[in-house]
């Protein structure tokens, strides 16, 4: 249930082609591109707030971790940014 609005403006060409695309496929052109910006966003989201590294770059990663037993300013000067910026 949609409880509040978007105003876009597109080309006519755009808006024909999103039309005809969501007539295919059954469903009225709001669920359509509301279909497209959840699918998008979701990707963009994750992408944003997730890291994949390689199997090799994790094992020095966390054998520079066991090393240190306090973190150093650097580090904790990046926390606390971090923090600032609401990065969890």
């Amino acid at each position: 249930m949609a409880t509040t609005r978007i105003n876009i403006r597109l080309n006519e060409d755009i808006k024909v082609k999103a039309q005809k695309a969501s007539a295919l496929l059954g469903k009225s052109l709001s669920a359509y591109v509301t279909n497209l910006i959840i699918r998008d966003a979701t990707r963009i989201i994750a992408q944003h707030e997730s890291m994949t590294v390689r199997d090799d770059i994790f094992d020095r990663f966390m054998d520079a971790c066991a090393e240190v037993s306090k973190p150093n300013k650097a580090l904790s000067d990046a926390v606390t940014f971090t923090k600032k910026q609401g990065i969890k």
